[in-house]
């Protein structure tokens, strides 16, 4: 075997200088450059997997969010609803007073006029019998003139 080594030509010493430099530059790569990048690798997947799970609970964080805005939007809605009928009640109410209040005032100002055209009426009697009065007095005088004279 030696000798087909030494056909192609390949030095024993040599093979074993270049493997033990071969075993020297390994371990130095191993410990100088692999090891230290495979930490960095873990603290950035380590600092990935946080977002992500950071993300995540910023998801259902805000879904809860929508939920609690959405319960409160209803809630809002529903007593929106309450105030608008109570409001619209009030109003009626409201107008049916007025409106009451309304005829009363305006039976107590027809009743009023009834009353003062009555009495006007009476008055108007009154006057027109002093005046017939005076006609007839007027008339049997100048009778009673025409008559005497």
């Amino acid at each position: 075997m030696g000798e087909l080594f030494a056909a192609f030509g390949v030095d024993w010493k040599l093979l074993i200088a270049q493997g033990v430099n071969f075993l020297i530059v390994f371990g130095g790569l191993t410990f100088f450059l692999y090891k230290p990048l495979m930490h960095v690798l873990a603290e950035r997947e380590a600092v990935l997997k946080k977002g992500l799970d950071d993300a995540r609970e910023a998801s259902e964080a805000r879904a809860v969010i929508e939920q609690e805005k959405t319960g409160i939007l209803t809630s809002a809605q529903k007593e929106a609803g309450a105030v608008v009928e109570r409001a619209v009640n009030e109003a009626k109410n409201q107008r049916t007073d007025i409106l009451k209040t309304a005829q009363e005032r305006a039976e107590g100002v027809l009743s009023e006029a009834r009353t003062q055209a009555e009495e006007l009426k009476r008055a108007a009697l009154a006057e027109s019998e002093k005046e017939m009065v005076k006609v007839a007095i007027l008339a049997a005088e100048k009778i009673l003139k025409e008559k005497i004279a």
